[in-house]
């Protein structure tokens, strides 16, 4: 019966508040972001976006604004859904640009109620390098915003209901993002396809992240193929009005949502069944790569040329490895280490690049204090010799020339990417391409100074001039760039429909690569003088990365086996068999779609003058040139002119590419190379009156630039219901501000007890654009409290107060840890507010106290934990704090306090985690304050230990208590009172094992709330108070008993206080469950405390909040 009425007045004061609680660990720690370079932000603003950009990245800017304008239709008819007002689009030139953000540092990956957070149209989006992964990324963020706001913005009442109401499984948005950005792409084919190969399509609604993504792409993929795309819509809105993914589905679809997973299973396993006919996979013999952890990606695998040695390199969330292993004795050596594990921001997976200079000498490409760095490692003396890359954004590939003397790398300069040559020597650079279209894998042809590369150029020229997302394609083919000559064409190897990239020559005629021809991503080979294409394998998942050895015949590749990436090493591969595959289902329908394009008639239409100017002008300014169908080879100069000397090679003076005609070659010198200064300039086209007339219509709808001016707009709104020890029930309001780069944060709120005396007001002002972090903050906290007294009449009201002004700067050691130092002045107030009860007599008071205190709070603060749920943490994270109270005109009331506070949480087995915590403090000084321990956080119907002569909440009768304001509760100890022991210091330890049954067994999504966040445990506390020596055993055990307990009320003159030589540890142990109910995160545990080594009867604690 007890049970029931502690848990119906929480819920009803639940209902009395409203909007419930935002509930947070009492201990803060959080991680950072590190500012290396400074933003300065200009945007251009057209009729739906804002496009915000830094450097000399205008155009990239114009373009990209130009570029989401077209698709902006496309995209709301898709998702039936038409924004509530602009999006803004931050526009960094680089992953590792992105990643000094501040935006999304604090938020909270899993709320419960109370904390609103308001759907900001806002998206940052990092330029990867080539234009076709840019617009996609530009598509799948804009699309990934507009969902959000579809599903949890609108009105002020509609982010409160659905902040709520509202909770959607990770795939249907996040898979509905990636859907309306790449459509069926292969990443998403290769991972379904794995999903049915390894028997885990009953389980594929309850994976997270990435893969939750993935997952969720192939669903709304086979609605697409199935249903039609008015289904996206259809489904999208009837969700946004009922709340519930599966009913309208139901609705929609006429089919309930079972049905349509088990047609999905169907769909894709049909297809699965198909490629296995045709396709293997690798043997596990071939396996090169050691046990890792799924979350790693091996971005580069390379052979030495001597067939001895394998470098490849490791990227687990951000943090890279480079290894080299002997193939002669098996032994690995780690040459380099490098980059952060980042959480909830953006990774870039291309980084590190390797590529080998000589048998012993391995060129690193990597990204190091947000730049790129060029180290060449010696594996023979050890040595690392490093050179910035400064002038590119991104770096996607690099080769070294025969003689290790040069390397040509595919790096994007200015939002471009293009081909460019460097000296591994000396810091030198000249630009080889100038043109809008991605050049990417270049690779020196063996033995001459040619360049094999691949492009989505849909012409041989090197235009300068053209301009336009646009004009670029998704298909890539291979072609030749010659160094002996300065010349505005490049030669075509390659002519398919499809993308064929990573090129490796074994001569001038022979070329290896990767395809996707057939829809899985695979090996080929093509010989220029018969203008034959041979498929060498047929791998049922797509190779990723892959290297040969010609001499030794092996093959090193990446590819995806069992949900994870592997590295396989082939020996004896045949580079001369051939092979025939079928294409795959999503190679088919692309190519039957793109045929039904073409084949479409040209409609006859009235053409208005605005459409005949548009049609004039792309006749004038369109520099796209049809293409043969057969490649169309330009002969090599080498082949005209001769084998050339790498060893004696030399560049003439740079020209313009796109402005000079094509030279003789000559003799190059690559070991006095000459380099220009300075990278080619693009000639500017020449203008008309038609290109005039479009100029000015554009501008008249693109508008800008104009400077970022920070305007602070509603972050969060949180309303809380707090129990606090010493003031009780209290109502707690705290809202965020923020600019739209979180750069200048403004945090305010208030707490106010239900008799409105006592209570919290703070505010606080973060100032975060550079390396040190800056803040300014104010408290003021008053407590009403009333003195013990024999008699009620005798009880009187005293009023306590602490303001507070704190100043800090917080020094960003790595993304996990910080050293932060604020100094701060503050006054107490103490004040006599007379008898509660009035008397007959004249009262009395006690003159009021002020004191002011100055000081200083140190901390050093390490987190690398990650939240993968409701109360699921993972990693580890800890805070070591000082701080001093030096009081100003009184050093006898000074000072000071240390603690240290350590987490670390344990996966077990899927979400089921061990969590330890370990918790010290001692105050010291002239004045030391006392630790009460005992009890826990937010704990409903609590009770406090008021016995003792020394307990601080005591206090006495004429005088005022001075530890009221300093004091601190020590928590957590289950099963005991509040202030059950107290002392100078204290030790605290708890162990739990959390354990969500339901989201650990179940193999779909659970759309109770209330299930789908519970959770049983099993914990252990133990904790001690003291003053003095530390209490090892129960010979310093500082335990007092006073005799009689009430010396005020006894009529006794004496007062006899006993030392108890009892054991100085409290602990307790029991059983909890936690989840969320009416909006709160409740825990309820029953625990059975143990006092000198007696287990006394059991306690139920009903608390509010997370962890501990």
């Amino acid at each position: 019966m007890r049970v029931f009425r502690v848990v119906f007045l929480v819920l009803i004061a639940g209902i009395w508040v409203n909007a419930v609680q935002a509930q947070h660990a009492y201990e803060r720690f959080g991680k950072n972001r590190i500012q290396y370079k400074q933003f300065r932000w200009n945007y251009l603003s057209s009729e739906n976006f804002d496009v915000y950009y830094y450097d000399d990245r205008k155009r990239i800017a114009q373009e990209s604004l130009d570029y989401l304008e077209k698709e902006f239709d496309r995209i709301t008819d898709l998702i039936g859904f038409y924004p509530y007002q602009k999006t803004k689009v931050f526009l960094y030139n680089s992953v590792a640009d992105l990643q000094q953000s501040n935006i999304g540092l604090d938020k909270q990956q899993f709320s419960a109620g109370g904390e609103t957070e308001f759907v900001k149209p806002y998206i940052e989006v990092a330029h990867p390098g080539t234009v076709e992964e840019f617009k996609e990324e530009l598509i799948h963020k804009f699309s990934d915003l507009m969902l959000n706001e579809m599903m949890f913005g609108g009105s002020l009442k509609d982010m409160f209901q659905n902040a709520v109401l509202l909770n959607l499984p990770d795939w249907f948005v996040d898979g509905a993002a990636l859907y309306v950005a790449k459509g069926w792409n292969d990443e998403m084919d290769d991972f379904v396809r794995q999903i049915m190969t390894e028997k885990k399509a009953n389980k594929a609604l309850r994976m997270t992240g990435p893969e939750a993504a993935l997952v969720g792409q192939s669903i709304w993929n086979y609605i697409v193929e199935k249903y039609g795309k008015s289904s996206i819509n259809n489904i999208l809105n009837y969700t946004r009005i009922i709340r519930n993914e599966e009913r309208s589905v139901l609705i929609t679809l006429g089919i309930p949502f079972k049905k349509l997973m088990t047609d999905w299973k169907s769909y894709y396993g049909d297809m699965e069944k198909r490629v296995a006919q045709s396709y293997t996979a690798p043997s596990d013999s071939t396996r090169f790569s050691a046990r890792h952890r799924k979350s790693v990606v091996f971005t580069t695998v390379k052979i030495s040329p001597d067939g001895k040695k394998v470098a490849y390199a490791e990227n687990d969330r951000g943090k890279f490895t480079v290894k080299v292993r002997s193939l002669e004795n098996g032994q690995e050596t780690v040459i380099l280490n490098g980059g952060n594990k980042v959480i909830k921001q953006s990774v870039d997976y291309n980084i590190p690049l390797l590529s080998w200079s000589d048998a012993n000498t391995l060129g690193v490409i990597g990204v190091k204090n947000g730049q790129y760095v060029f180290w060449l490692y010696d594996l023979l003396t050890k040595s690392k010799l490093p050179r910035e890359l400064d002038r590119f954004s991104n770096v996607r590939s690099f080769d070294f020339s025969g003689n290790g003397r040069l390397a040509v790398l595919s790096a994007d300069l200015n939002g471009q990417n293009d081909l460019f040559l460097i000296s591994s020597r000396r810091d030198r650079t000249r630009r080889l391409t100038n043109d809008i279209y991605d050049d990417l894998d270049p690779s020196f042809i063996p033995n001459s100074n040619t360049v094999v590369f691949s492009s989505n150029r849909v012409t041989d020229s090197i235009a300068s001039n053209v301009r336009g997302y646009d004009k670029s394609t998704t298909n890539y083919n291979l072609f030749l760039f010659s160094l002996d000559t300065t010349t505005t064409t490049v030669t075509r190897v390659t002519n398919t429909l499809s993308k064929d990239f990573k090129p490796k020559a074994l001569d001038e005629d022979n070329f290896f690569y990767l395809s996707d021809q057939r829809g899985i991503v695979n090996l080929f080979r093509y010989n220029r003088k018969t203008g034959i294409y041979s498929q060498l394998s047929n791998y049922n998942s797509s190779i990723r990365d892959y290297d040969l050895n010609f001499a030794s015949q092996t093959l090193a590749m990446v590819t995806m086996q069992e949900l994870g990436e592997d590295i396989f090493r082939i020996n004896g591969f045949n580079t001369e068999r051939q092979i025939f595959t079928p294409a795959s289902r999503r190679r088919e329908v692309q190519q039957a779609k793109s045929l039904t394009e073409k084949r479409k008639p040209e409609q006859p239409k009235n053409m208005s003058i605005k459409d005949l100017i548009n049609a004039r002008l792309k006749e004038k300014t369109d520099t796209t040139q049809k293409q043969p169908s057969q490649p169309t080879v330009k002969p090599d100069s080498a082949q005209t002119k001769g084998v050339i000397d790498t060893d004696d090679y030399t560049f003439e003076e740079p020209v313009k590419a796109d402005t000079i005609k094509p030279q003789a070659a000559k003799p190059l010198n690559t070991n006095d190379y000459v380099f220009e200064d300075e990278v080619l300039k693009a000639q500017q086209p020449s203008e008309t009156f038609l290109t005039r007339y479009m100029k000015a219509r554009d501008a008249s709808r693109v508008t800008g630039p104009f400077p970022y001016l920070p305007k602070f707009s509603y972050e969060t709104f949180a309303t809380n219901f707090v129990i606090d020890p010493l003031r009780g029930f209290s109502m707690k309001l705290e809202t965020q501000m923020n600019d739209m780069l979180e750069n200048f944060r403004l945090i305010g709120g208030l707490q106010t007890a239900f008799d409105f005396k006592s209570g919290d007001v703070w505010g606080e002002f973060q100032y975060l654009p550079y390396r040190i972090d800056y803040s300014v903050r104010f408290d003021r906290n008053v407590i009403f409290w009333e003195t013990n007294a024999s008699s009620a009449l005798d009880v009187e009201e005293q009023k306590y107060s602490f303001q507070k002004i704190e100043v800090g700067a917080s020094m960003p050691l790595s993304i996990r840890t910080r050293v932060s130092v604020k100094p701060f002045v503050g006054f107490t107030q103490f004040v006599d507010r007379g008898y509660v009860i009035p008397q007959d007599t004249i009262p009395t008071f006690l003159p009021s106290q002020q004191q002011v205190y100055a000081g200083a709070r140190a901390e050093l603060v390490y987190d690398n934990s990650l939240t993968t749920g409701m109360n699921i943490i993972e990693g580890t994270r800890g805070k070591l704090s000082v701080v001093h109270y030096e009081a100003v005109g009184n050093s006898s009331k000074s000072f000071s306090q240390a603690s240290l506070d350590v987490r670390h949480y344990q996966k077990i087995y899927r979400e089921i985690v061990v969590a330890v915590r370990g918790f010290a403090g001692t105050f010291f000084g002239n004045s030391p304050k006392k630790y009460l321990l005992g009890g826990m956080d937010n704990w409903a119907f609590n009770r406090i230990n008021y016995s003792g002569l020394q307990n601080p909440l005591r206090g006495s009768q004429g005088s005022f208590n001075e530890n009221l304001l300093f004091s601190e509760f020590a928590t957590s100890l289950r099963g005991f009172d509040y202030a059950t022991l107290y002392g100078n210091s204290v030790a605290i330890g708890n162990v739990e094992l959390r354990v969500p049954l339901i989201r650990a067994l179940s193999n779909g999504p659970i759309t109770s709330n209330f299930f789908r966040n519970l959770q049983f445990t099993a914990f252990y506390d133990i904790g001690t108070s003291w003053t003095g020596a530390i209490p090892i055993n129960s010979r310093n055990s500082t335990r007092k008993r006073v005799v009689p307990e009430e010396p005020a009320g006894s009529g006794s003159p004496f007062v006899i206080e006993i030392n108890e030589y009892l054991n100085p540890w409290l602990y307790s142990y029991g059983v909890g469950l936690r989840t969320m109910m009416f909006g709160y995160y409740m825990k309820f545990d029953l625990a059975w405390p143990v006092e000198n080594y007696r287990v006394n009867n059991p306690r139920l604690s009903v608390t509010l909040g997370f962890d501990f």
